[in-house]
Formats: C-alpha cells, sequence, structure tokens
C-alpha cells in the first residue's frame, strides 16, 4: 500500500483523539476494526501504527472530559 493510500485510509477514519510529545504529535483515528496512529513532526508524517488492542488506546481516553456526563 502506497503513502497517499494509506493517509486517504486514515483520514476516511473516526477521530479518536490526539496526543502531544513533547514536538512530536500523535493523531489516532479508528478504521473499522482497527486503530491507525500517526507520529508527526512539523507537519510531516513520520511513523505509522496500527493496533487492534483497545488498552493501547489509554493515552487518549484520558484526555477525554465525561465530567458532564457524570451524575
Amino acid at each position: 500500500m502506497e503513502g497517499m493510500e494509506q493517509l486517504e485510509i486514515f483520514w476516511s477514519g473516526e477521530f479518536v483523539g490526539e496526543l502531544s510529545d513533547g514536538e512530536f504529535r500523535m493523531i489516532c483515528h479508528q478504521v473499522n476494526d482497527f486503530y491507525i496512529e500517526f507520529k508527526i513532526l512539523g507537519g510531516h508524517y513520520l511513523d505509522m501504527r496500527t493496533f487492534k488492542d483497545p488498552n493501547l488506546l489509554e493515552p487518549y481516553l484520558e484526555q477525554i472530559d465525561i465530567s458532564g456526563l457524570v451524575y
């Protein structure tokens, strides 16, 4: 699969979250039954990771404020 095709699949998925690790940003999307995480530096895609284990979403889920949903 070519780089542009990978990016199209990534952007067609549902946004999960974004993390910042110093100078790097990680953006995660869900595509069907798996997740794609891109590591970005200065607008350039550096690395891609795919995974199915929902436990790996924990850093993203910790950023979601659910205080308005809790009674």
